[in-house]
């Protein structure tokens, strides 16, 4: 047993909890050579473990996963200096940005998505003797994956390969079961942490919350440094100068500091390393796992992060801001009591951490699927409904035949035979047509539901072109190319199938005969399923709900568009296909209807040519009906829209059949936030104008800005492109008409986005006027990257031997300099200068030209 470790130079000899286990995680990782590990924060599983498998001669180099590019960087830096040695020579990292490491490298920390990319290149990944997958709890996507292709490695051609999974909140049972791996578990060693949460609901913005909490803990005389966990760089930032605005004097010096990924390197050392001063850093979840922070005591949680999701309804990615779940709260707490007693405080109530969830969702969960489909195709997994997942994903689309035999309930969800598919087995047709005729048979209509799958089944019986009597919808009763051709056969029949007389109606003799042998077969095999249904109501409403069941995906819709004459054919078919009703069917004028056939046609060059997806052998349907037989597959769905005619949101609620609208209906928003947002963007885009975005607004941007590259260390307000759309979302407030927007004053939200004292340093250091000696006031304009710049008669100037400045004296106006007929005569920064030099010249000249003007 060794529970303490020596670090090179002059680093402190520390305890670390996993060195409790190293024995145990030495021999697991010789035979069976892969492990889960369990260990808490601060335990030293990240930088250890891998120093552990490097003494002990593991074969090959270590590679180290981590899902953070910052974690990767800073924790090889930290392994680094404890080895002694230069980052990038025995220890080293890359990311997607950064590269440092060489050949004789023996730990290489990677990103999990590069790892991925390393795979596509080097399947067995040769010269790689150990795989750690760190914070295997975030449940990451490319961690999943690469997680499955490591243990298909294992099984297959590199059993050699050395496999480790490690967490500090991970239910290690999942993996080890999946790995076939035992559980290695490292008891932490951390201080107790009292916990305090936020009393009641409170309307101030989180970022002030969190500075009265760190005002508190300042309060109470604590040592150590705070950290502050907030969801992103706009709270960041905010929360930076909430808290700098608290501090005071008696204080001492105390550093507050910002971390988070798209830092500067030296940035993000700064928030980390040792510092003789306190230090209040406020951080995102990066410094949630893996990255150690020395001296904190205080941890404040917002309890919020950011998480990407895949919206399905809208097919987009979304970066919204969560509620963290209970295992990653406590994540967080732990790093107060790293190195002595410490203390969290949760800015939420109690009784609300009962309703937050107890694990983060797992990527594969949530998350757009189609970047690891791709990669796992490429890596030879065809079909990724067969991937080893740890987890399986919601697969939104399986395969086509899977699909449809669900719909037709052929098929449980395990995709073995329900006692329906084993019923529709016994037909010789498409499953389609043995739930339509099963269908029918069930409410009695065995003859007509059997004439109609053999017209289905079997070649059209109607000769083209069609003859117009097959064409021409009937004056009652059911509007269905189905019927029509039901009704020709029965003609057929009638006149023994004799070829000329079926030929001058229109219908192909042959054809009929062979959908009559088909409809007899089918009435045989029927009555072999048992006793026909009792009849109920209508036939031909029978009929049609059987063909519904058997045909919910091949529904259309009428496209609700202005549409000349010849475009009335137009369709939309689930999945938003656009497609195109035959000419001749008499269903042409339906809102709704069923077509059996769908199929491509080259269009006539009249027609603009290409190829045509065209539907044939429909039947009116109506919406009432679809919903009432097909209700399993109908969803309610609403969705925002633009009113550009009143400039107002309007919500439209849509009852949809597999994505297609069956009716909608066009409301007020409930969600008055989005409908906000949607007004924002359309701002943003400069579809719609703020009346009072002015010049005043950004004559105010400018200066901001400017004063902000002048004093970079106050960490201004920037308005970037986050900070302004926030801005605009508070301009908007709830509001869901641009009506009441279109007229705020713009300039109070714009600078009431900073604090007072942040307003004010903008004024004293980038005044609108400069008062001149002859008492004139000189306006400034500001542009960032350039100087400022001030004109005034030449006149204005006499008495002042020096440039004026602003910026408290770091920044030179440009001076233009005008003539008495207020042209500029002269562009300096240099005052001084210029009377020196240039004036004596230019006097004579002017003088010359404007002799009542005064001259000295």
């Amino acid at each position: 047993m060794r529970d303490t470790h020596t670090l090179s130079s002059d680093l402190a000899v520390i305890e670390l909890p996993v060195y409790d286990i190293e024995a145990e995680l030495l021999a697991a990782h010789a035979d069976p050579g892969a492990w889960v590990l369990s260990a808490p924060t601060g335990s030293g599983k990240t930088t250890q473990v891998p120093q552990m498998l490097l003494r002990a001669g593991a074969e090959g180099r270590i590679i180290v996963l981590q899902p953070r590019r910052l974690a990767a960087r800073l924790v090889a830096s930290r392994i680094a200096d404890e080895l002694g040695t230069d980052l990038g020579a025995t220890v080293g990292f890359q990311t997607r940005h950064e590269r440092q490491w060489c050949e004789a490298t023996r730990i290489l920390f990677l990103t999990e998505g590069l790892f991925l990319r390393w795979l596509q290149v080097d399947p067995r990944l040769d010269g790689i003797g150990t795989v750690l997958l760190d914070e295997f709890h975030e449940r990451s996507l490319h961690a999943d994956i690469s997680l499955g292709l490591c243990r298909r490695l294992r099984q297959t051609t590199r059993p050699d390969l050395r496999l480790g999974v490690m967490s500090a909140t991970l239910d290690p049972a999942a993996v080890s079961a999946y790995l076939e791996a035992p559980v290695l578990r490292a008891e932490g060693r951390v201080y107790p942490v009292d916990i305090d949460y936020e009393p009641g609901e409170t309307q101030a913005p989180v970022w002030e919350r969190a500075a009265d909490a760190a005002r508190r803990w300042l309060d109470g005389a604590a040592d150590g440094n705070a950290l502050v966990f907030m969801p992103g760089a706009f709270e960041i930032r905010r929360t930076l100068d909430a808290c700098r605005r608290r501090l005071l004097p008696s204080d001492g010096p105390v550093e507050v500091l910002p971390l988070y990924g798209s830092l500067s390197a030296e940035d993000q050392r700064r928030a980390v390393a040792p510092a003789e001063n306190r230090k209040i850093i406020v951080a995102t979840n990066v410094a949630e796992t893996s990255i150690t922070i020395e001296g904190v005591r205080c941890v404040i949680d917002a309890g919020l992060a950011r998480v990407h999701r895949f919206d399905p309804n809208r097919g987009v990615n979304t970066l919204l801001i969560e509620r963290i779940s209970l295992a990653s709260a406590e994540q967080r707490a732990g790093r107060a009591g790293r190195t002595a007693p410490g203390v969290c405080l949760r800015l939420w109530s109690r009784s609300e951490a009962h309703a937050r969830p107890s694990r983060d969702t797992p990527e594969v969960a949530r998350v757009d699927l189609s970047e690891a489909v791709l990669t796992l195709t490429q890596m030879g997994v065809n079909d990724p409904g067969d991937f080893p997942w740890i987890e399986s994903p919601p697969l939104k689309r399986l395969q086509m035949a899977t699909q449809l035999l669900r719909r037709l309930d052929a098929v449980d969800l395990n995709g073995a035979l329900t006692p329906l598919g084993q019923q529709l087995a016994r037909f010789p047709a498409h499953p389609r047509i043995g739930r339509l005729l099963l269908e029918g048979h069930g409410v009695g209509v065995t003859q007509r539901v059997a004439l109609w799958a053999a017209l289905i089944a079997e070649r059209d019986i109607c000769a083209r072109p069609v003859q117009s009597r097959y064409s021409q919808p009937p004056a009652r009763g059911l509007v269905s190319d189905l019927v029509m051709r039901e009704r020709a056969l029965l003609e057929a029949r009638r006149l023994r199938f004799d070829s000329r007389r079926c030929g001058e109606l229109g219908i192909h003799a042959n054809a009929c005969r062979d959908v009559d042998r088909a409809a007899h077969q089918y009435e045989r095999l029927l009555r072999q399923c048992g006793e026909a249904g009792k009849r109920r109501g209508d036939d031909d409403e029978a009929l049609l709900r059987a063909l519904a069941l058997a045909y919910p995906d091949h529904v259309a819709a009428r496209r609700q568009v202005d549409q000349l004459p010849g475009d009335r054919l137009l369709c939309e078919m689930p999945g938003r296909r656009r497609v195109a009703l035959d000419r001749t069917s008499v269903a042409v004028e339906a809102d709704f209807l069923i077509a059996i056939e769908t199929r491509e046609t080259e269009a006539p060059r009249r027609e603009g040519g290409g190829v045509h997806t065209v539907l044939s052998l429909a039947t009116a349907v109506s919406a009432a009906q679809l919903e009432a037989w097909l209700g399993e597959h109908v969803v309610l769905e609403r969705e925002l829209q633009w009113n550009a005619e009143t400039r107002a949101v309007e919500e439209v609620v849509s009852h949809s059949l597999l994505g297609l609208a069956l009716r909608r209906s066009i409301g007020h928003p409930r969600d008055r936030a989005a409908a906000a947002a949607m007004i924002v963007e359309r701002i943003r885009a400069g579809d719609l104008s703020l009346d009072h975005w002015d010049e005043g607004v950004e004559n105010w941007l400018a200066r901001a800005r400017c004063v902000a590259a002048w004093y970079p260390e106050r960490n201004l307000l920037v308005y970037d492109e986050e900070d302004l759309e926030v801005i605009m979302r508070e301009i908007v407030g709830d509001d869901v008409r641009f009506g009441p927007v279109r007229k705020r004053r713009c300039l109070d939200y714009v600078r009431n986005a900073m604090s007072w004292n942040d307003q004010q340093l903008i004024e004293r250091l980038a005044p609108e006027k400069l008062t001149l000696v002859s008492g004139h006031g000189m306006r400034i304009s500001y542009t960032p990257g350039e100087p400022p710049r001030g004109r005034a008669r030449i006149q204005d100037f006499y008495g002042m031997s020096q440039t004026p400045r602003v910026g408290g004296g770091r920044v030179s106006v440009l001076l233009e300099i005008l003539a008495p007929n207020f042209r500029p005569a002269q562009v300096t920064d240099d005052l001084a200068g210029f009377w020196e030099r240039t004036y004596p010249e230019l006097k004579k000249e002017l003088k010359r030209r404007y002799p009542k003007h005064e001259w000295r």
